[in-house]
């Protein structure tokens, strides 16, 4: 069952925080420390209608991690519960070959906090943001890695830079507000395109300098801004990133 004091607690509060930028600023960044990413289940779970209090019971409290569209769900359940203004938004990332995904892709969320609204994001897989991003177009540095929204057109599209690179696109968005129903037969409609196919496991966490990516034995760090790769060919060694970060 869905508790706003139990999720708070497991995220490492000890009371109920205000609606204020610092505390979304605290809550964005504990989350996904606390909770990663991790699409090893997003196949085989018997909840496709959203069912909050089991998502909240198997992702949150078991620490197991989940999806975009269950981490992003649950987290705007909890900001709504304590008085933020939340409204969610569907976005397509950017594939490999410079295609655009289907605009009701990922999920994010804008919160408007004093009349500023900011992008909230604790649900990607690969490099995003790890506190909220203001809509003005702003750069912000986060753990040594600048992000930026950037407008094109009607979309919003969401930017980073680590060093020694160049700026990089992660995913767009339109402005339009979303409901879960938006996303309805959406975990059918994946497993139809992906029959027969292989789809790697991704996994995702905050670190406290940075944070780290796995896509089946290609593991991605960034730490400081410094972004390294490293191909894990040895099983050993692999076992080894996965207890350290997942384990």
């Amino acid at each position: 069952m869905f508790d706003k004091n139990e999720y708070l607690e497991y995220l490492g509060f000890s009371e109920t925080p205000d609606a204020s930028l610092a505390t979304l600023r605290e809550i964005h960044r504990k989350h996904q420390i606390r909770i990663p990413y991790d699409s090893g289940y997003c196949l085989d779970k018997d909840n496709p209608d959203f069912d909050l209090d089991a998502q909240f019971e198997t992702i949150v409290l078991s620490g197991r991690g989940g999806i975009c569209v269950e981490l992003n769900f649950l987290f705007s359940r909890l900001l709504v519960e304590l008085g933020f203004d939340v409204q969610v938004l569907s976005a397509s990332t950017l594939f490999p070959g410079g295609e655009w995904g289907p605009d009701i892709e990922h999920m994010v969320m804008r919160v408007t906090i004093d009349g500023e609204d900011w992008l909230a994001d604790t649900g990607h897989a690969g490099i995003s943001i790890m506190e909220p991003l203001p809509f003005s177009g702003k750069t912000l540095v986060q753990n040594g890695i600048e992000f930026r929204l950037t407008r094109r057109g009607e979309y919003y599209v969401l930017d980073y830079k680590t060093l020694g690179k160049d700026w990089r696109d992660i995913y767009r968005f339109l402005p339009l507000t979303r409901t879960t129903a938006d996303w309805a037969g959406w975990r059918d409609a994946l497993i139809a395109e992906l029959q027969g196919e292989p789809r790697p496991r991704r996994r995702r966490r905050v670190i406290d300098n940075g944070q780290v990516m796995l896509t089946e034995n290609l593991f991605v760090s960034v730490e400081d801004g410094h972004e390294r790769l490293r191909l894990s060919r040895d099983e050993n060694e692999l076992e080894k990133v996965v207890n350290t970060y997942w384990g």
